[in-house]
């Protein structure tokens, strides 16, 4: 049985939907990753679970009682706790005292009860804070004022606990021992939802991950499975994958060259009928009008950029809805560039193409992208709106 189930949320700001018809569950002893770009509804889901907000419609179930009505207090009482994104500790007050108002009973009281400081150093040993706990937050790393943050989650005893962005601001090195914490947490039989926007740091520690863009799930599954519209795609053989919707631009284009281009075009057409295939023919020769002037030619005859024209082309005719690109501007000419840039901007504004483009050449790929994910050395060092990477660490890699 789930330990939390969210059935059909959502959440409205005027016309905006921030939550939209969002259904997931958290099982005990499970660490769930709630993933997507900034602005995708993560924080606001974390919200209405905790009950900053209420849900415009929609169900929250702990433990299989609806919580969608109770306060703030009332549901940390069940056993909800959560860490916020960002840290806002009391300044005057030692990290052991920011512990303890944490862990306070909602009803005025002149003393403390006698196991509330306990309760506070036990949390706070338990993130290695104990040396520090009669410091104030002012003179603590940024590192350890997070992990007071946790600490005073921790001291609430909860069954879930929520972490909103653990990582930001973090260091590579604070990064790796944070995430070693919540590993620790899950093996003390904690269930947790942890958010986030950078997936490598989610994915080496979650178990399963549930994927959020503009308000809806756009995907869930495993770390290690690739997800397409829902379901795993990781085990399908490669006809299967095309079938689905997915077309690839090899770098090696991979052409039959002794035969023409249209032969090489209708390959890919051959369950369909003449007059489909007709039409499919003559909207890439629209798209490539060299194509359509050489069809007849081998393909071993055209130039570079024309047989890279041509498995493009190949891609196209099959009608994906995604197509993933393999480095095509490669060895290209600067007028073929152009060519090619164009079609990529047909695919995307015209027929409502998802591309994937892999590319060495940043000044082409950034024409054509929404999003960047920077590889270096087999990792992923970048990954963030295209504006965002142009402001951050864009003069370093156009330099």
């Amino acid at each position: 049985m789930p330990l939390l189930e969210v059935v059909n949320l959502e959440k409205r700001f005027g016309g905006i939907y921030a939550a939209n018809n969002v259904n997931f569950e958290v099982n005990e002893h499970e660490i769930l990753g709630l993933i997507g770009p900034n602005g995708a509804g993560k924080s606001t889901i974390m919200h209405l679970i905790i009950g900053l907000y209420k849900p415009t419609s929609g169900i929250i179930k702990f433990e299989s009682k609806e919580i969608q009505h109770l306060s703030i207090h009332e549901r940390i009482k069940r056993g909800i706790a959560v860490m916020f994104q960002h840290s806002r500790p009391l300044s005057r007050q030692t990290v052991l005292e920011n512990i303890k108002l944490a862990i306070l009973e909602d009803k005025f009281q002149l003393f403390f009860k006698k196991d509330v400081e306990e309760q506070a150093m036990q949390a706070a040993k338990k993130l290695g804070l104990e040396t520090m706990a009669h410091k104030y937050p002012s003179e603590l790393p940024f590192g350890e004022v997070r992990k007071m943050e946790l600490a005073k989650a921790l001291a609430l005893n909860p069954k879930l606990l929520l972490l909103d962005e653990p990582f930001a601001g973090l260091s590579h090195l604070e990064v790796e021992e944070f995430s070693q914490l919540i590993k620790e947490l899950k093996e003390e039989d904690f269930s947790i939802v942890l958010v986030d926007h950078n997936v490598k740091a989610v994915k080496n520690i979650v178990d399963r991950i549930v994927a959020i863009h503009a308000g809806k799930i756009i995907a869930c599954g495993t770390p290690d499975e690739v997800i397409w519209q829902g379901k795993s795609i990781k085990h399908l053989k490669t006809a299967d994958i095309v079938n689905l919707g997915i077309a690839f631009v090899p770098e090696t284009r991979e052409l039959f060259k002794y035969m023409s281009v249209e032969e090489n075009l209708t390959l890919a057409l051959q369950k369909l009928k003449k007059d489909e295939i007709k039409h499919r023919l003559e909207e890439v020769y629209s798209i490539f009008p060299r194509l359509s002037e050489r069809k007849k030619q081998p393909a071993s005859t055209l130039s570079g950029g024309e047989q890279q024209m041509l498995t493009i082309a190949r891609a196209l005719v099959q009608k994906p809805k995604m197509i993933v690109l393999d480095e095509p501007t490669l060895g290209l000419a600067p007028v073929v560039l152009e060519d090619i840039s164009k079609a990529l901007e047909y695919m995307y504004r015209q027929m409502n193409l998802t591309i994937l483009l892999g590319e060495q050449n940043l000044y082409f790929a950034l024409k054509h992208s929404d999003r960047v994910y920077l590889l270096e050395h087999g990792n992923l060092i970048c990954d963030c709106t295209m504006d965002e990477f142009l402001e951050r660490i864009g003069e370093k890699y156009l330099a």
